[in-house]
């Protein structure tokens, strides 16, 4: 008896051994990250009379960036982890993951479709407690937006009529890097508007590549808006300012350590080729005339969407406004981002935005644009960021910067509301409310007659909007800076139409008027 025993027991050490031994960790693969693996612990756990289950435990420390060899002072970042697990099937892990974030990160059994971990799954930050049904599981810190990904987008892309894709330049390590110029060449460009878009400076900063691949998406959607859109905007767009970083799996970095999000101030002896590529061409493209919009597309832990708005002390009082009106915009009629979610901070030459405002003053608005990868602060964690919920924001953030560039389309017109009598009225061109243009005229006296001169593209029922500033401030008045709804119009035939309206039913302002086509 005491023989089998033995015997028994150098069975059961084995084969806890062997199964152990069948986990393997890997992130071999495209922007895969991973630093050291250590087990913890390992258990066989009585599941039923005849069953048990190995339940092991591990720590997985997430690979810091390289030291910034411009500036050794930085800290070097250790945010995103995605890494591959063999041998799993049927086993309890425990995965405690070190010097990272995980708040609810994502697997995937097939390494394209990601799911998000359950609270029951991520129960203390930090940890990972899952059962995984099949033998092999993906982790990843958010779903991930590999270079051979957008290569597949941009020849996707390229077949649009609308779309032209150039190299405009190499990264470090011989990488393209992409321009897409997508506008209506039908349309003479001189009256364009222009915008630029950057993204994927910051590898780990995935959710901003998915907002923008489905903003290009929506723009090439061919619908009578976005096609109004293409006819008055020029957009030229990088989707990868740090295709080096993303293919090695980077979280802030190149893959030499340089953060260059902050690398635009410098001498062109300490400048990396990535942002020389981008001053190039943005020199080149302006060279006859500024851009009207810049952004700079990011990512980031806290959890809500936000505009990094430069304060007025570091720019101008005009350029404040202009912010702060693009970021109202976004804000209307948006279930995921509110007014005290955005973020001010004072105008520095070693970002883009500043190297613009350098170049282009107040003539361009350049601002980064921040998605989360949690949830969204006005919905609590009932709204968790998904590739569902990033498509409808892409949606929302076309239709903002078009309302900003004032482009009329036949689902959107926009018109100036003029007033009657100017001597009734006071002219605001001082940039302390929240308006379009130069100006815009005020009063407190009620049944004063306003009037707006609207080019319909299309027949139909509208519901009319006015704009209403508010103060051009850090903080917003409930019921100021957006549209707000003031009655409807049945337009029987396209072209031009007389709206007649009084005062009091845009509150006093005179700024803006929008027409949206209800049918449309």
């Amino acid at each position: 008896m005491t023989g089998m025993k033995f015997y028994l027991l150098l069975l059961s050490l084995f084969s806890s051994s062997f199964l152990f031994s069948q986990v393997r960790f890997s992130s071999d693969f495209e922007s895969g990250s991973m630093g050291e693996v250590k087990l913890i612990d390992s258990v066989w756990i009585k599941t039923s009379p005849m069953d048990s289950m190995l339940t092991l435990s591990y720590d997985v420390y997430s690979r810091l960036d390289p030291l910034n060899p411009i500036d050794t002072t930085l800290e070097p970042s250790s945010r995103w982890y995605y890494f591959r697990i063999t041998g799993v099937k049927g086993k309890q892990l425990f995965i405690n993951i070190r010097n990272s974030e995980v708040v609810r990160p994502f697997y995937s059994y097939d390494n394209t479709h990601f799911t998000r971990l359950d609270w029951s799954e991520n129960v203390n930050k930090g940890a990972i407690n899952k059962i995984f049904t099949r033998d092999t599981v993906y982790i990843s810190y958010f779903i991930p937006y590999t270079c051979t990904h957008l290569s597949t987008k941009l020849s996707d892309w390229s077949k649009n009529k609308f779309v032209k894709e150039e190299q405009i330049g190499k990264s470090q390590q011989g990488r393209d890097i992409w321009m897409m110029t997508i506008t209506d060449w039908s349309v003479n460009d001189q009256s364009k508007k222009k915008v630029w878009i950057h993204g994927r400076t910051h590898p780990s900063e995935t959710p901003s590549s998915w907002h923008l691949e489905f903003f290009v998406d929506k723009l090439l959607d061919g619908s009578k808006q976005s096609n109004a859109i293409l006819a008055n905007t020029i957009f030229y767009i990088v989707p990868f300012n740090n295709p080096d970083g993303v293919y090695g799996g980077f979280s802030r970095s190149t893959s030499t350590g340089v953060n260059i999000e902050i690398n635009w101030d410098k001498p062109d002896s300490l400048t990396m080729p990535e942002v020389l590529v981008l001053k190039n061409k943005i020199s080149e493209l302006t060279k006859d005339g500024s851009f009207d919009l810049l952004l700079n597309m990011h990512s980031q832990i806290a959890n809500n969407i936000t505009y990094w708005v430069h304060t007025a002390e570091s720019t101008s009082d005009e350029m404040f406004r202009k912010q702060l009106l693009l970021s109202h915009l976004t804000i209307n009629n948006n279930p995921y981002f509110c007014s005290t979610d955005l973020s001010f901070s004072n105008l520095a030459p070693k970002y883009a935005e500043g190297w613009m405002w350098n170049k282009a003053g107040n003539n361009c608005v350049a601002i980064t644009f921040e998605t989360p990868y949690t949830f969204y602060k006005n919905q609590g964690d009932d709204e968790w960021v998904s590739l569902e919920n990033l498509k409808d924001l892409a949606s929302n953030s076309l239709i903002a910067i078009s309302d900003f560039l004032e482009i009329s389309s036949p689902t959107r017109v926009l018109a100036d509301i003029k007033v009657k009598n100017n001597k009734k009225w006071k002219k605001i061109d001082d940039n302390s409310l929240i308006y379009f243009g130069n100006d815009c005229m005020t009063t407190d006296l009620k049944g004063l007659k306003v009037k707006a001169n609207v080019n319909f593209l299309e027949p139909g029922l509208y519901n009319i909007f006015s704009w209403t500033p508010g103060i051009s401030s850090k903080s917003s008045v409930e019921g100021t800076n957006c549209w707000k709804e003031i009655g409807t119009v049945f337009v029987t035939q396209k072209g031009k139409y007389l709206w007649k309206g009084y005062s009091e039913q845009i509150n006093g302002i005179a700024d803006k008027i929008l027409f949206e086509n209800i049918f449309l």
